[in-house]
């Protein structure tokens, strides 16, 4: 089978599109080097970086409703402008509560492009091609993090902070024009759908712990990404390398190995390499140089790159297209709780007991949480 041929042109916009929106996205995982020139401290840093998810996680009930509802092609459109908007004008502020209030429209934005965008591509596949279609999806989302962050680093450093931020909102406004190009596909619009159909579909039993184990991925994936870049500016080195080797290793991942995988008992393989994902975040703090940041960022890399994929495929094999915007907002929902939520936790703990501690404790959570899933599902099957 010949799956690149099952990919029509509206995966191929939604595809492009989506990881140029993710350029921008992801350049504000260096907006902490922003916040710590301006004299931010570490618990500020967390509750800035939470804060981005937490209006993402409040409103996806509503914005995913409204996707299903109105057409996920207007939503989009609506989710990049905003995202624009928020980016442009951090170039004007650094007052906190200002930072707080363009963190909170830009979750809003995230909300929005991202559940509309996945739903859009997933919409374009088949069952049969959704575990590779989905993978080729996020694989291009991570090749946003070579564009964004490293790129972005490099601007700040030779450029500044203004620069830097147009050079993030830049991306959204070529996504803008490309999402012109998707053909608005209503089968199945219900006009009738309330938000509270949102919480109804998370209540199922098969829905419940793939949220629970994107959760666990997205703690670990939070705090690495919030807070890696303040701990290797510690220790005198850049985290550049870190996301080059990310945005290489997840997307050959996702477009290799994918294939090769199975879908035969899916979930515990999700579950392996996610406590292997937890073991690597453990030994963070050993990490000592370039080569030693290298190394992190394959390891961490191989193990996190087909849980998220896998996951939503799992999630949307079988299920009607009218559903595709509300399931991606729980999907992603579970992933901004994991990543907000446990960073401002660990925000607070680093702010107290120092950066070597709260890898440790993201690490120990993870694992614990991860064999406890294993056991339950276990018993749910046997």
């Amino acid at each position: 089978m010949n799956t690149f041929a099952n990919l029509n042109k509206n995966f191929i916009y939604a595809t492009f599109s989506n990881c140029l929106f993710f350029v921008n996205f992801s350049c504000f995982f260096l907006l902490p080097l922003f916040l710590d020139s301006n004299n931010f401290s570490k618990s500020e840093v967390g509750i800035v970086m939470s804060t981005f998810g937490f209006s993402s996680i409040l409103l996806t009930p509503y914005t995913s409703t409204l996707i299903d509802k109105y057409g996920k092609k207007k939503l989009s459109l609506i989710g990049l402008f905003l995202m624009v908007l928020s980016s442009i004008s951090f170039i004007f502020v650094v007052n906190f509560k200002i930072i707080l209030v363009l963190r909170i429209i830009q979750g809003v934005a995230f909300s929005i492009f991202f559940n509309s965008s996945s739903a859009i591509a997933s919409n374009s596949l088949k069952d049969k091609d959704k575990q590779y279609g989905l993978s080729l999806f996020s694989s291009f989302t991570i090749i946003s993090y070579f564009l964004g962050p490293f790129f972005a680093e490099k601007i700040i450093v030779f450029f500044g902070y203004t620069e830097f931020f147009i050079y993030a909102a830049s991306f959204s406004i070529i996504s803008f024009v490309l999402m012109f190009f998707v053909l608005d596909d209503e089968e199945g619009a219900d006009l009738e759908i309330k938000s509270s159909s949102f919480f109804s579909i998370i209540k199922e039993n098969k829905l419940l712990k793939i949220l629970f184990a994107n959760f666990l991925l997205a703690s670990g994936f939070g705090v690495i990404m919030n807070f890696l870049s303040l701990f290797l500016k510690e220790r005198n080195l850049s985290i550049g390398l870190f996301f080059v080797g990310y945005s290489i290793v997840v997307s050959l991942s996702r477009i290799v190995l994918s294939k090769k995988l199975s879908s035969e008992n899916i979930f515990h393989k999700i579950l392996i390499m996610l406590a292997l994902f937890s073991v690597g975040i453990f030994f963070v703090p050993l990490i000592d140089s370039s080569i030693d940041v290298v190394l992190f960022s394959i390891f961490f890399s191989l193990t996190y790159s087909l849980v998220y994929p896998f996951l939503s495929s799992l999630a949307l094999i079988g299920a009607p297209k009218s559903l595709s915007g509300r399931i991606f907002g729980a999907i992603n929902s579970s992933f901004s709780i994991g990543v907000n939520l446990m960073t401002l936790l660990f925000g607070f703990i680093a702010e107290i007991y120092g950066f070597d501690i709260m890898f440790k404790c993201s690490s120990i959570i993870i694992l614990v949480s991860v064999f406890l899933l294993y056991a339950a599902h276990t018993r749910r099957i046997g």
